[in-house]
């Protein structure tokens, strides 16, 4: 299961919440999510709650990177990140 928790945290930022584990079934719902109706807004994915994240939710992060920010991976995305070598996702972790 993913909770998907957007929040508008200015006028500039959309933050999205991930809790729980990531999978290709979530997807669909994370486009939906990611998609502000201000094409201008900064949008911030936050994965400090994923769990788990299966190979295909990996190829859609990294696909997403160039337009979005990924902020908070936990250590196992962030060694499948540099194992597989297919995207540079930032490892900003929470100073919360």
């Amino acid at each position: 299961m993913l909770k998907i928790t957007t929040i508008r945290e200015n006028p500039e930022t959309l933050r999205v919440y991930l809790c729980g584990d990531l999978t290709g079934e979530y997807v669909p719902e994370l486009q939906k999510a990611l998609t502000p109706e201000n094409t201008e807004v900064k949008v911030v994915i936050d994965l400090f709650n994923v769990v788990f994240v299966d190979f295909e939710a990996m190829q859609y992060l990294c696909s997403v990177k160039s337009r979005f920010s990924i902020e908070n991976p936990s250590d196992y995305i962030i060694r499948w990140i540099e194992v597989e070598g297919r995207c540079g996702c930032s490892h900003q972790k929470s100073e919360e």
